[in-house]
């Protein structure tokens, strides 16, 4: 059997981000939120995805034009009056008939009550709630805090102790080729049918403390 070892996951931070996202974090001991790597349109980097009863639906935080190219943690959020509300009303309304909602609902308030200059900020200690809700092991760094605030995977990796890497990035010589992957489960939602690739918290809501243990049953590494 291949000793695994130390693992470390490198992954730009995501809002809310989506089981196969925390399925991997779960999996490491150094999980690194990437906030100093170039942002991405068309991620899950400002928005996530929450049940509604037709199907499912956006919720996406509004950021400044003209910042093509920038590292996720120099991305202005636009200061519009309204889109924390929005966001806020959303899961209200779609979950708060769910078992757990109420439990997590007093720092999700929070958060939402909460001025964010930056995108990094937000969408860091929205990774960070998910990593404390879930009770995951796993330590949590964001990138943009290492020394150098370092804007490459090898320069990631020179700041951290020596691991195996996993995950979507290139693997280092020589450290062992491992992949993970996750396959979604299906579990009980807040309307009829299923539908997959929705946040975290949709599974949080509904589950609770068990959720931990159905995001950890679709999840396994492999060496490749």
């Amino acid at each position: 059997m291949m000793e695994i070892g130390r693992l470390i996951a490198v992954r730009p931070p995501e809002y809310f981000p989506g089981l196969a996202y925390t399925a991997l974090m779960q999996a490491t001991h150094t999980f690194v939120m990437a906030d100093t790597f170039q942002y991405s349109r068309q991620s899950f980097q400002n928005r996530t995805r929450i049940r509604n009863s037709q199907s499912w639906q956006w919720v996406s935080v509004p950021l400044k034009g003209g910042q093509h190219g920038l590292p996720q943690h120099a991305i202005r959020v636009r200061q519009e009056s309204g889109w924390k509300k929005r966001h806020w009303k959303a899961f209200l309304f779609n979950y708060s008939s769910t078992p757990f909602f109420e439990y997590f609902a007093p720092e999700l308030q929070a958060l939402f009550k909460t001025e964010w200059s930056t995108l990094s900020r937000l969408t860091c200690q929205t990774v960070k709630l998910t990593h404390k809700w879930l009770k995951l092991d796993c330590t949590v760094l964001c990138a943009s805090e290492l020394p150098g605030r370092p804007a490459t995977m090898d320069d990631v990796l020179e700041c951290l102790p020596a691991g195996n890497l996993i995950g979507a990035c290139g693997i280092p010589e020589p450290a062992a080729r491992l992949e993970h992957t996750f396959e979604h489960p299906r579990y009980r939602q807040a309307f009829e049918g299923f539908q997959t690739r929705m946040s975290v918290l949709d599974l949080l809501f509904n589950y609770g403390p068990d959720s931990a243990r159905i995001i950890r049953s679709g999840s396994s590494i492999v060496s490749i």
